[in-house]
This record gives structure tokens, C-alpha cells and sequence, in this order.
């Protein structure tokens, strides 16, 4: 697969990508989860589908363990307690 091949943002939501693969260099848009820029262009750092909610783009990875960043909001019940960790249902 080559690098500087950009997915089509119009077709984004049925592409799979994979680490490394360019997805757009429009800099109208805004980099999400799952991503990276780097010169101008917007790259998938996770193998997995690409999804565009407005101007957001960000890559949902196929099989992943959610990892909070500063500024995400979570929602849920906490199901069990442990020492260094909450279970959230």
C-alpha cells in the first residue's frame, strides 16, 4: 500500500485503514482519536474504520481497550471498585 494515498473522505465510513496510511490532507479538518498530522495531513495511527462526524476525523480501531484523553467525557455505572481501577458498565 502506498503511503501518500489518501483515502476519500466521501467514502470514509467503509474504508479500512491500516498505521501509517494518509487520510486526508484537507486542512478544513479537525484530527480525531486514532489519528495523527504530520505535514499538513492527517495519518491513521490504529489499523481499523475511519469516521467522520462533521469536520472530526478519527480512526475506530477494530478491537481496542478505551484509553481516556484529557477533555473526554464518560458516562456509566461503576460497576466494581478495585485499587487502581473502576469497572464502568
Amino acid at each position: 500500500m502506498d503511503i501518500d494515498t489518501e483515502v476519500p473522505i466521501s467514502d470514509a465510513a467503509t474504508q479500512i485503514v491500516t498505521p501509517g496510511s494518509a487520510i486526508t490532507s484537507d486542512p478544513a479538518f479537525m484530527r480525531g482519536h486514532g489519528t495523527f498530522a504530520e505535514h499538513g495531513t492527517i495519518y491513521s495511527s490504529v489499523a481499523g474504520v475511519v469516521e467522520r462526524i462533521n469536520k472530526l476525523v478519527s480512526v475506530r480501531s477494530l478491537k481496542q481497550r478505551y484509553s481516556g484523553e484529557i477533555g473526554d467525557i464518560v458516562v456509566g455505572r461503576i460497576t466494581e471498585v478495585a485499587s487502581k481501577r473502576w469497572r464502568v458498565d
